[in-house]
Parts: C-alpha cells; structure tokens; sequence
C-alpha cells in the first residue's frame, strides 16, 4: 500500500511577468477596468477587466443604416499571459468584435481599395 503525504499548505504562484502586470501604451485609465493587481495569486476570469483605449467616433450618417452614429477602440482581456488585442465597433445596438491582428490586414486592404478610387477626375477617359 502507498501512503501519499497531503500537502496543506499553497504552492507559491509564479511571478507574473507578462502582459497583465501592465497597461498598454493604448489604454485609456479612464476607461480601463484590467486590475493586474487581482491576477497576482494566480488567474481569476471574473476579477481580471479589460484594457480599453479611447473610443474613436464613427461618423456614418452617410451609410444607409438606421443608426448613424458609432464608435471604435481597442480592448485586451487581463490576464497573467499574453491576449490578443480585439478591435470592438459598436453602432447602435451591434457590436462587432475582431482581433487587431486580422483587422489590420483586412483595413490595410480596404484602404487600398479606397485608394485606388481616389484617382484624379478624368483619369479613366
């Protein structure tokens, strides 16, 4: 028969290294609810927030939606490893969420797509 010894006392937590023991260079303390300060004897999901950048305005009024005002900005979870970075766009009652790292390559596509419409007048004749 073998006898296994209970241990009692806490197994002593890493020290937190990575990004949720600070605030990226986007996050608006105004807007933040990340507090590294609760992921410290290891990670909780309720208590952890999210880094939040300052919304940016969305002027739609000439897209034809119901709703013509929106807003844009950033958001990473806080958590004691690396999260992804999400772009968050509300307008109305919707919101759309895509990690930063596909939203720039979709971005940088659509604005050379726009680019190559704002050619000179008469350029096509």
């Amino acid at each position: 028969m073998i006898r296994t010894q209970e241990h009692n006392d806490p197994q002593p937590q890493p020290a937190q290294t990575g990004r949720a023991d600070r605030h990226p260079a986007w996050c608006d303390r105004t807007r933040c609810t990340a507090d590294p300060a609760s992921q410290a004897d290891g990670f909780r999901s309720d208590a952890g927030g999210e880094h939040r950048s300052a919304p940016i305005p969305l002027n739609l009024t000439t897209a034809m939606l119901p709703v013509r005002d929106g807003t844009a900005w950033l958001s990473e979870a806080c958590a004691p490893w690396p999260c992804a970075v999400f772009l968050r766009v509300q307008v109305g009652d919707v919101e759309l969420s895509m990690s930063a790292d596909y939203a720039a390559p979709l971005f940088d596509a659509l604005s050379a797509l726009l680019a190559s419409a704002a050619t000179p007048e008469g350029a096509n004749r």
